[in-house]
This record gives structure tokens, C-alpha cells and sequence, in this order.
């Protein structure tokens, strides 16, 4: 459902921004699919950007970051190339990363939690204690 839903928005915004943004959106694409992972939790040639928080990774995906910046052209109508042009690579970016990956909605993850060396010696004793 999401994928037919991102597909129609795709259709909708090219119809309206034209020929340009429909060609540096399909440059962007296959550049964005090449240098990203192929399937989740796998890095690709660009490295995720993971920020430790307590017990928590937040997981800044490409697509979030892309909207974000599209955001910000929007609200500032600020453009580092043509507005067709800018809008077609952001929305591949977006578009490969929801499309592409499973886990495209993941962006608060819990750490896993290793027990400690006193708690590994007592778990090898047969001490089943909770930690």
C-alpha cells in the first residue's frame, strides 16, 4: 500500500514540475541505489549516520534527512539548483529509502544490552539470575 501511495505522489509531483525534475530524479535514484545498502541493516558505500542516546541509536535515514532539507527549501526558498531540479533528487533520495528497505520507518532502535563481566562470570557459575 505505501509503495502505491509514494509511486502515485511521484506521478502527480512529476506532472506537475515537469521534464527536468523527472531526469534528475531518475539520475538520483540509481546513483542513491548504487551507493546504498542493498538490503536493511546492511552499510553501503555512504555509511548511516547512527547517534548513540542512552540506551538508544537514533537512526538518521537518507530519506529523513532528505525531507528535512527539502523542508527547508521550502520554508526559506532557498535552492542550490533549479527548484525542478532540487525537488527531483530530494524525492529520490526519499523515495529510494522508503521503497527500497523494510525497515524504512526504524528510526529509534533500543541497544542491545551485553551483561556485564561480573554478570557473565555468574551466569558461567549456573547462577541464573536476572540483569
Amino acid at each position: 500500500m505505501r509503495k502505491k501511495i509514494v509511486l502515485i505522489s511521484l506521478i502527480a509531483g512529476f506532472c506537475f514540475l515537469g521534464v527536468l525534475c523527472y531526469k534528475s530524479w531518475i539520475i538520483t535514484f540509481v546513483i542513491t541505489k548504487c551507493l546504498s545498502g542493498r538490503t536493511d541493516d546492511k552499510q553501503g558505500i555512504v555509511r548511516s549516520i547512527i547517534i548513540p542516546w542512552r540506551n538508544y541509536q537514533l537512526h538518521l535515514h537518507h530519506w529523513v534527512l532528505a525531507l528535512i532539507i527539502g523542508g527547508v527549501f521550502v520554508v526559506k526558498s532557498f535552492y542550490i539548483l533549479a527548484p525542478e531540479i532540487s525537488y527531483g533528487i530530494l524525492s529520490a533520495i526519499i523515495f529510494q529509502g522508503i521503497y527500497s528497505y523494510e525497515d524504512w520507518y526504524r528510526i529509534i532502535k533500543r541497544k542491545s544490552v551485553l551483561p556485564t563481566l561480573a554478570q557473565q562470570m555468574s551466569l558461567a557459575a549456573g547462577n541464573n539470575q536476572e540483569f
